[in-house]
């Protein structure tokens, strides 16, 4: 099996058809800690975490407030 590294536009990752989100290290939620360290990946500065750890609203939440972040950064200058 072949482990393929995808990078969605909002810097979202996926990886053997599982999505990992993005988080900084001061942004990461409360009892990351309890996740199994196999579901978390770390690059570079930013570590991610698997979506299956949370439940499916908190993950479409975070992706649509990731893509309204990546609207208005590129909108203010």
């Amino acid at each position: 099996m072949s482990n393929k590294l995808k990078f969605k536009s909002n810097q979202i990752l996926k990886l053997n058809n599982q999505i990992f989100l993005p988080y900084l290290i001061h942004n990461l939620p409360k009892k990351y800690e309890t996740f199994p360290i196999n579901s978390i990946i770390k690059i570079g500065t930013i570590i991610y975490i698997n979506s299956n750890n949370f439940t499916p609203k908190y993950t479409q939440n975070y992706i649509n407030t990731i893509n309204y972040s990546n609207i208005n950064s590129n909108i203010i200058k």
